[in-house]
């Protein structure tokens, strides 16, 4: 009888055990005959998979199998092994070599699939890590052991994620390293442009760690998050009309660094979504310093926007700081967000300017008008809108929204500086349909034997 014969046997028993068992009983509810069929699936689920994995083997392993030192490893035993799967913990056995000259051991069946003896398997560690990236882990924890029937620690479910995000890092390393050969640099420089018009855009949002604590931050970190996209969505011709951005093809990147080493993230990211081969490159920010430094370091040639929300916030501020009365203000704002709408960035500073001299708000008003004088080459909103550029950085602030808020934000969460770096990272890549590449990075780890 053929080892398959035999086991598709031990199976059929199984099966009729199984049945029995669930049969037996007398359930008080529906609800109670659905959760049991499911840990019965569960068992023959096991059973088949630790069955299938005996097989990979035939009965007779070869006596030496060559080492990677050079010499040959010679077959010592079957060693037994526990997978923890999504099925549950599974037991095999397998062939255990050992070299003789460099003393290394190895299970070439481990290798071959891929894997990990008392550690998650790839694909429960995917599901795991993407249920951590989605909510806080001892939420995920009990969710996950509800659907799935399988229990995972919260600690566990950490672990996973942050191994999504150390991925996530070896990527962008890798993407930081093929931005700097010089040779597929010039030929992104020198290839035709491709008709696309790309957005990019950066902003930052707050993340609490234990590092820094007792200090003037009290640990709070600057989680600096950046997108590309692209909108063929044009711009509302009013102010007031329902705006939509409709960003397509987004991809997000984070991490918690200083401005000048995300410089690095931004570069690497552009090259990758072949910023360069762009026709139209355009940025979108909120004014901050550090966010126009690093596209002109980068992307000197880019388009910059200052966000119209934001121009638009500042006149509301100095309105509400110089102008008493209630009618008077509304009238200006609405005169001057007609002038800004149409990029008269000039009258508008004026104006503001004129406020500044005045007896209410002084300081507030200086300081729209020195944003406003900065920012002036960025806010020529009426060119913008005759060309159909999008004008409002919504893409950013819902990434920061996604990323840093509804995640990272979790009531009473504190994180170590590392943690909240990779789990910020996993889900940025979740957020950008990057979970599959580093699921199948993640298939086949080094060592695993």
């Amino acid at each position: 009888m053929s080892g398959v014969d035999r086991l598709g046997m031990e199976f059929g028993q199984h099966v009729m055990q199984v049945t029995q068992e669930l049969l037996m009983g007398r359930p008080g509810s529906l609800s109670e005959m659905e959760r049991r069929i499911r840990e019965a699936l569960l068992r023959l689920g096991r059973f088949l998979l630790g069955a299938w994995l005996m097989l990979q083997e035939g009965p007779y392993p070869v006596q030496r199998i060559a080492c990677p030192c050079g010499s040959e490893a010679q077959y010592l035993s079957k060693r037994e092994a526990v997978l923890l799967t999504l099925l549950g913990r599974v037991t095999y056995q397998r062939a255990y070599y050992v070299c003789p000259h460099c003393h290394r051991g190895c299970c070439p069946l481990d290798a071959r699939l891929g894997l990990r003896p008392g550690e998650m398997s790839a694909e429960l560690e995917s599901l795991v890590g993407m249920t951590g990236t989605l909510m806080a882990f001892a939420k995920g924890s009990d969710l996950f052991e509800q659907l799935t029937l399988t229990q995972v620690s919260p600690q566990s479910m950490d672990k996973a994620t942050q191994a999504m995000g150390a991925e996530m890092v070896d990527v962008e390393e890798e993407w930081w390293q093929a931005s700097e050969d010089g040779l597929a640099l010039r030929a992104q420089e020198r290839a035709p442009k491709d008709g696309r018009r790309l957005y990019g855009t950066l902003d930052a949002t707050k993340v609490h760690t234990h590092e820094q604590q007792g200090t003037e931050d009290q640990g709070w970190r600057d989680l600096k998050v950046g997108a590309w996209f692209v909108s063929k969505a044009p711009p509302p011709n009013q102010p007031q009309a329902e705006w939509a951005i409709k960003a397509e093809q987004i991809t997000y990147f984070c991490d918690i660094v200083e401005a000048k080493q995300f410089g690095k993230l931004l570069w690497a990211t552009g090259f990758q979504r072949q910023a360069l081969q762009a026709s139209e490159l355009i940025f979108l920010g909120d004014g901050a310093e550090w966010i126009w430094n690093l596209v002109h370091d980068n992307y000197p040639n880019a388009t910059q926007i200052l966000d119209w929300f934001h121009a638009a916030e500042h006149l509301a501020k100095v309105a509400k700081a110089t102008i008493e009365d209630t009618d008077a203000r509304g009238r200006w704002r609405e005169q001057m967000g007609d002038q800004l709408w149409q990029g008269q960035v000039a009258q508008v500073i004026q104006s503001c300017q004129t406020l500044a001299e005045g007896d209410r708000g002084q300081e507030e008003a200086r300081q729209v008008v020195t944003y406003f004088t900065n920012n002036a080459s960025r806010m020529d909103y009426a060119t913008y809108r005759r060309k159909g550029y999008q004008i409002g950085s919504g893409t950013i602030e819902s990434g920061c929204k996604q990323l840093g808020i509804q995640r990272m934000k979790v009531p009473g969460a504190t994180w170590s500086l590392e943690g909240a770096r990779l789990t910020a990272k996993a889900r940025a890549a979740l957020l950008s349909d990057q979970w599959g590449m580093l699921t199948a990075r993640r298939e086949y780890l080094p060592g695993v034997a």
